[in-house]
């Protein structure tokens, strides 16, 4: 009459680990001879011959692929039959700021045998976040756009703003300053990074401020000193931004004026965190117009913290993928999410404040290159971007030393844009 059920149960085949199921996961990538056409390049996996494809059609579609294509959405390119392919910044950079880190040429004649290293690496990073982050069904849950945004899925969401303080915090966020440097003949685009890890977990120890604002329609009560000390409660400040006195270079280098306003629009900003006042107001005059104030700072939930599986030794491959994935970790908390109750994606207390903290830190390492005579055309995202003459590399390396930052490996460099004193 009734069955044996236990009996069922032992039967039952044993539900895979998630360090199983990340293992089984094949991750590729795919280097088109042109980037803008997605057609004709090679196709890689780690351990198997690369093999030559006429263009995305041609790929796999049991293997999770990422594309050297620049573009937002593959979708737009055939439909859903593009579903295993992702563009070329899923994992946070594109692959061939990845590929310049780790001094692995990919461009050109170089694709092949670059681009089989190269995809030991990326399958070894999403591979990574799958088990970190218990995907068991990779290739259904990795629908989003970019790892990262899967990733901020996973985490705990911030409590929900109201709509008028959403808009102000989209006006308060500045993500990548740009500063702009003109063509200089004989140079090369290096990117300076601080250590991913490390980075990542300073970046989530900075406190947020806990919900409960309130709006002082003036600059009465703004205690400059107090703010400047960290001491103030947090604060999101209406301000007015006067740089006739300092340099035009270092006016062009705070980058202060633009944010994003919406995502798909750029607006005039008119709002800062108590986090970029404290190190503006050093350069600048700042005009408070108004304030918001909130009750305290909190610490972010344990739970967005590094999981601890990201400081086990054991996982780091060179700390490369141990560190994609925790640069990964702290931007999808530091970048807009999609809000059910609006249909769009908002900028939080969680992001704004994160990142003002990351432009803060790039900043003052930007800031330092700058007086050192260096082109720096951006910073932010834990990483400075300089424009450097050949002839001074060995000068910008030693710079990177001093301010602890990690450069391109040296011999991928030389090799792609000479170096005036190699060898002596």
């Amino acid at each position: 009459m009734f069955s044996n059920t236990s009996a069922s149960r032992k039967d039952a085949p044993k539900k895979p680990s998630s360090a199983e199921i990340a293992r089984n996961l094949n991750v590729g990538i795919v280097l088109h001879d042109n980037s803008n056409r997605l057609a004709e390049g090679w196709a890689c996996i780690h351990g198997k011959e690369p093999q030559r494809v006429r263009g995305l059609f041609d790929l796999p579609n049991d293997t999770l692929w990422i594309s050297n294509g620049d573009f937002q959405d593959f979708k737009k390119l055939g439909g859903t039959q593009f579903h295993h392919v992702r563009r070329t910044g899923y994992l946070g950079l594109k692959l061939a700021e990845l590929a310049r880190d780790l001094g692995i040429r990919i461009d050109g004649g170089h694709a092949k045998e670059g681009g089989e290293k190269l995809a030991y690496f990326v399958q070894g990073a999403v591979r990574l976040a799958v088990e970190i982050y218990n995907l068991d069904n990779p290739l259904k849950q990795l629908q989003e756009d970019t790892l990262v945004a899967t990733i901020g899925k996973v985490l705990p969401s911030v409590t929900p703003s109201p709509e008028s303080l959403s808009q102000i915090f989209s006006s308060a966020y500045q993500a990548w300053s740009s500063k702009y440097v003109g063509f200089m003949d004989d140079t090369a685009n290096v990117r300076l990074r601080f250590n991913r890890v490390a980075y990542a977990d300073f970046i989530l120890s900075q406190k947020v401020p806990d919900t409960g604002w309130s709006r002082i329609y003036s600059g009465d009560g703004f205690n400059h000193e107090l703010v400047k000390e960290g001491k103030f409660v947090p604060t999101l400040i209406e301000a007015v931004v006067e740089f006739d006195s300092m340099d035009a270079d270092t006016a062009m280098l705070v980058a202060y004026g633009v944010g994003p306003g919406s995502l798909n629009q750029r607006s005039k900003r008119a709002w800062m965190t108590d986090v970029e006042y404290r190190w503006i107001s050093d350069f600048a005059r700042v005009h408070v117009q108004s304030y918001f104030m909130a009750v305290d700072f909190i610490e972010l939930p344990q739970a967005c913290r590094l999981p601890e599986r990201l400081y086990d030794d054991s996982t780091q491959l060179l700390g490369v993928n141990t560190g994609l994935v925790a640069s990964m970790h702290w931007q999808s908390l530091a970048s807009a999410k999609y809000s059910r109750l609006t249909s769009r994606s908002e900028y939080d207390v969680y992001s704004t404040w994160l990142r003002a903290h990351d432009r803060a830190m790039c900043f003052q390492a930007a800031y330092v290159l700058q007086q050192k005579g260096f082109a720096v055309n951006g910073y932010g995202s834990g990483s400075v971007m300089v424009s450097c003459p050949r002839s001074r590399f060995e000068d910008l390396l030693q710079a990177a030393e001093d301010l602890d930052m990690a450069y391109p490996i040296r011999d991928g460099l030389v090799k792609e844009f000479g170096y005036a004193t190699y060898g002596t």
